[in-house]
């Protein structure tokens, strides 16, 4: 108990650390040259390279806000749930993170990222004991030190232009000075190395693709404080970190950098949720989510990049600002929605979607907290996820008047990707939402699921989702910090006249809908509704006549089953010379069945896959059916 305690206590000494760093640290409303902070604490080495710098940038700020926030929910819900020695680990964990964000200089920011690389590596092997856990360790561990060495490149170059000084407020002046003083500060060559070794190290630290797999393995099988803070958290310091070279320490970037991250930001968003619809594992479909919003916070950098390589500060600024603040939102309804599945899986044994159903009358108090963080992470208002898509969308349409001609092409593709991503979240979490609380539980009667009581894990829940209310409902709290933070990156920075709007734009929109469901409701009412037992064609009504995960992602899964990998699955070929070699059947079937029998299956699998075009094929054809159908019923009865 006693560790349990010096953990959660250490861990809200953090959280209260880096609140109070976000809040000493805000900067006045005037711009001034990047990265011109005051250090607080300088520890000197035997080379100017090697000395320890920290101090408060502005561009930390938000993320140090997001820092304090989610880590106290997550230190309240340590109080009663995972093991105490997890609490200490996210103590550790928290203050490297703190240390990363802080760090003013090449070797601070390097130590500090190996040691939040280090312990987030013991939180994922938690439960060592367990395969699959050590598995899902090595990757990352593998991952992560390959990261760590790009960016440990990257800046090495930086300091070695530098003239030996690793300081980032050295390096992010001589970026500001050199224009006026009409001489680069890095070489284009130079510039372009940097940027592609941070978006390497940092990228795949992030999540985003192709270097994404180590995410949907680690973070799953994480506590879940420590998979809130994985993916709330420490994903929003790699971007950070990024946006600090691109935007301080090798800035100005080029437009083909804008370029490169919007394509890269739009092909996570959509590969992030395709897979996460087809999964059957809701930690693993959370992680494969935040690969999605990492790459619509990527975007926005993008289309800052972009904007401010084309001369237009006023876009860039308020492409920045959507990033900066889906960072924010992202990081808390994704910590509201990893506790709430720990939640489930300590009370229901299992995150397997199709072992779980009828959770909501148990699990009271989670199941709508739940929702709360179901309804912000698809976009809907009036909640915190809505207001930052919203302005990325706006970004990105008001991107067409600046940019090139051939640059609107990718972010025409952007707005295109972000529509779907959008429409295919919702579903998938209607998919969740219904499957995991709504229905009738699936599990035998002899195990049911213990009714939930409110304790400090629940008390966590609510801090989260009362916080994305509050961020959805007032956005301006965000915002104006925001634009002070921004502006210290660039002049002559404005709101344009339809964000003044802002504010009740979360509301107005969601009265809408809300006007036309109790309009249906009285509507309904008056008419009179009859209530009748479910019908199941005369069967009697069972969980098993339930939609399960599988039935409703089937539809998604055969559209786009180009893009989508095979299930993994232990398969074997029915390789004979009757039949194609590709037709597959479980290993189970094949202890079961003799050679006879396999090869009528083979035969059953390679028709059924032949004639699948007839139930799922062209609409053409169908309607072509139908005319030819409807000309021979006509000539039939003409006779």
């Amino acid at each position: 108990m006693r560790l349990r305690l010096a953990g959660v206590f250490a861990t809200w000494t953090i959280s209260l650390l880096a609140a109070s760093g976000a809040i000493i640290g805000a900067p006045r409303p005037t711009y001034h040259a990047p990265g011109l902070t005051h250090v607080f604490a300088s520890i000197p080495g035997p080379l100017p390279a090697l000395r320890l710098d920290f101090g408060l940038d502005p561009l930390a700020l938000p993320f140090l806000a997001l820092l304090a926030m989610l880590g106290f929910a997550v230190g309240v819900w340590c109080l009663r749930r995972d093991r105490p020695i997890d609490a200490v680990l996210i103590a550790g964990f928290m203050a490297a993170m703190l240390a990363v964000l802080v760090a003013r200089s090449a070797a601070a920011f390097f130590l500090a990222w190996e040691a939040m690389s280090l312990v987030s590596v013991f939180l994922v092997a938690a439960h060592h004991e367990r395969r699959d856990v050590r598995r899902a360790a090595l990757v990352y561990l593998v991952v992560a030190q390959s990261g760590a060495l790009c960016i440990l490149l990257a800046l090495s170059v930086l300091v070695a232009y530098n003239s030996g000084d690793g300081s980032f407020a050295a390096m992010a002046y001589a970026n500001y000075a050199a224009p006026m003083l009409r001489a680069p500060a890095l070489p284009p060559a130079t510039r372009t190395a940097v940027f592609l070794l941070a978006l390497v190290g940092f990228g795949s630290k992030a999540g985003l693709l192709p270097l994404h797999f180590w995410l949907p393995r680690a973070h799953p099988v994480a506590p879940p404080s420590a998979s809130a803070l994985l993916s709330g958290a420490m994903l929003k310091v790699a971007l950070y970190g990024l946006c600090l070279v691109i935007f301080q320490l090798a800035a100005p970037g080029a437009a083909w950098w804008g370029v490169v991250l919007i394509t890269i930001g739009t092909l996570s968003a959509i590969g992030g949720v395709l897979y996460a619809l087809v999964e059957h594992d809701l930690k693993r479909l959370l992680a494969y989510h935040s690969v999605e919003n990492v790459g619509i916070i990527t975007i926005g950098i993008g289309v800052a990049v972009l904007a401010e390589s084309n001369r237009y500060e006023q876009l860039a600024g308020l492409a920045l600002i959507a990033a900066l603040y889906h960072a924010i939102n992202h990081g808390l309804f994704k910590g509201l929605l990893f506790l709430g599945a720990g939640v489930v899986a300590e009370s229901a044994g299992t995150v397997d979607l199709e072992k779980l159903g009828g959770l909501w009358r148990p699990l009271r108090w989670t199941a709508p907290l739940f929702l709360v963080g179901c309804v912000a992470i698809v976009g809907l208002p009036p909640l915190n996820g809505f207001v930052s898509e919203w302005l990325t969308f706006q970004t990105l349409i008001n991107g067409f008047r600046v940019v090139q001609p051939d640059e609107r092409l990718v972010l025409l593709g952007a707005v295109m990707g972000l529509a779907l991503t959008g429409g295919l979240a919702a579903t998938c979490f209607v998919k969740v939402f219904g499957i995991v609380f709504l229905g009738q539980s699936r599990r035998v009667p002899e195990r049911p699921v213990a009714r939930e009581n409110f304790d400090a894990g629940t008390a966590a829940l609510g801090i989260l989702a009362a916080l994305c209310a509050l961020f959805g409902l007032a956005p301006m709290l965000a915002f104006d910090p925001l634009d002070r933070v921004v502006a210290t990156l660039g002049p002559g920075f404005e709101w344009p006249s339809y964000f003044h709007s802002l504010p009740v734009l979360p509301v107005t929109l969601i009265a809408l809908p809300f006007a036309g469901a109790i309009a249906c409701v009285v509507l309904a009412t008056r008419r009179g509704v009859r209530r009748v037992p479910t019908w199941t064609c005369g069967s009697p009504v069972t969980p098993a006549a339930q939609y399960t995960a599988t039935a409703f992602s089937k539809p998604l899964r055969t559209i786009f089953a180009f893009v989508l990998l095979p299930d993994r699955r232990r398969v074997v070929e029915a390789g004979n010379a009757w039949f194609p070699k590709h037709i597959v059947y479980t290993t189970r079937s094949r202890d079961v069945i003799d050679e006879t029998s396999r090869r009528f299956g083979a035969l059953a699998l390679w028709t059924a896959r032949r004639s699948r075009a007839l139930q799922s094929g062209s609409l053409r054809l169908y309607l072509a059916y139908a005319v030819v159908a409807l000309v021979v019923v006509v000539m039939l009865a003409r006779r």
